[in-house]
């Protein structure tokens, strides 16, 4: 199975990390049009505030340590422009 997922933050993430725990043969690809995958949503009031200086700490995971974890393969700066389903 192949499948495809747009959009690599928080819900992308969770339907990519569950989609390989039912499936371990499946060919996960995520794409993501953004710099970051996986940042942490709740700590951007502090960031903003200033509690947390080192934006760094926000990054859960990155598309290195998805793909070692659960061999997923995130692409960050590409974004999908089109989806042709007939010739999927």
């Amino acid at each position: 199975m192949k499948v495809v997922i747009v959009g690599g933050v928080a819900g992308g993430m969770s339907a990519a990390t569950r989609l390989r725990r039912l499936n371990e043969k499946a060919e996960i690809t995520i794409l993501e049009k953004g710099p970051y995958v996986s940042f942490a949503n709740c700590g951007l009031p502090y960031y903003v505030g200033g509690e947390i200086t080192d934006r760094d700490q926000l990054m859960v995971q990155t598309p290195e340590k998805l793909k070692e974890r659960f061999n997923l393969d995130v692409r960050v700066h590409s974004e999908a422009v089109a989806i042709d389903s007939q010739e999927k």
